[in-house]
């Protein structure tokens, strides 16, 4: 069974909707228009509050009912959305964002429903009558442009790539969708580790201040953290940082690490490693701080400043303050 419906998984980070979550809304609407579908937000777990907010930019919101999805996890969820497609039909379209639980979950349910499955796309669009996708392959070196005729098409998505939707003009309706779950999942549970502490989560932030091996000891990370201040963004660090203990690895940027698409990302003393780039080549503008006139990261720079990153910051974080 078929329903003409495009299904956005919500996610939700630190108790709040993720800004991620409310630009796939907005594709997810410009998708839906295209083709006479309706869009809709799939809440599984949540509070009433988080399915009113959402119904704030879509008309639609799905909100799966389950003591048992208070807290995320990957089988649960996946048994969740597998439940709601056997109950209300198969959506053309079912996204999320490209975060650790979305890449982990959505593959899942695509093998369940034998139906495609694309990861940390660029973009999406229609191939004809089929959901389309753009996405980096081959180490980010090439892009490709796919078309799923499965249904439904299984997309995770870069945060960053979409703009904020506006709120509609009428408040969606909300639909609550009880469900069972398993008892034994055959998975348990022993720890759940979050972010640093006191640290912004880099996924969601519109400014990233980075650092590498460059920056010289792990004290002179100190001044990027002044920098993001200043700036109103996080910090993220190159994998070398993290493989010297210098930082926690929640902060890698990168292929092994997390996927950031800022208005503004800012790397200092990092050499450009395509294992790094990878992570943050859809940044809209990109700032590279190196002494190293001929370091990698200059290739993928909109600005380019060649000099000591210790040096730099510092007038980088005066100059900021004497204009605000």
């Amino acid at each position: 069974m078929m329903c003409n419906e495009i299904w956005v998984i919500a996610e939700i980070r630190q108790g709040r909707l993720t800004r991620s979550t409310h630009q796939l809304l907005g594709a997810a609407r410009k998708l839906a228009d295209e083709r006479n579908l309706q869009p809709a937000a799939l809440l599984i777990g949540g509070e009433q509050v988080h399915a009113e907010e959402l119904a704030q930019k879509i008309p639609l919101v799905l909100r799966i009912e389950n003591s048992g999805l208070e807290t995320y996890e990957a089988v649960r969820y996946a048994h969740a959305l597998r439940q709601l497609i056997e109950k209300r039909g198969r959506p053309k379209v079912i996204m999320t964002a490209a975060g650790s639980s979305g890449v982990e979950f959505m593959p899942r349910v695509a093998m369940r429903c034998d139906s495609g499955y694309a990861s940390y796309c660029v973009d999406l669009f229609w191939e004809g009558e089929e959901p389309a996708c753009r996405r980096p392959v081959y180490g980010g070196k090439v892009y490709e442009e796919l078309a799923i005729s499965t249904v439904p098409a299984f997309f995770t998505v870069r945060p960053g790539v979409f703009p904020v939707p506006e709120n509609l003009s009428e408040t969606g309706r909300v639909e609550t969708i009880p469900i069972d779950l398993p008892e034994d999942t055959g998975l348990r549970i022993i720890e759940r580790k979050g972010i640093s502490p006191g640290k912004k989560d880099l996924s969601e932030a519109l400014c990233v201040v980075a650092g590498g091996r460059g920056m010289g000891t792990p004290e002179n990370f100190k001044l990027l953290e002044k920098l993001a201040e200043v700036l109103d963004g996080a910090v993220g660090v190159s994998r070398a940082v993290v493989d010297a203990g210098w930082m926690p690895h929640d902060l890698q940027v990168g292929k092994s690490g997390k996927t950031v698409s800022p208005g503004l990302y800012i790397a200092c003393g990092i050499s450009g490693a395509i294992h790094h780039v990878l992570g943050m080549n859809t940044a809209k503008v990109v700032v590279a701080i190196n002494k190293d006139p001929d370091a990698l990261i200059f290739r993928n720079a909109d600005y380019g400043l060649v000099g000591d990153a210790l040096e730099v910051i510092p007038e980088l974080i005066k100059a900021i303050k004497s204009k605000t």
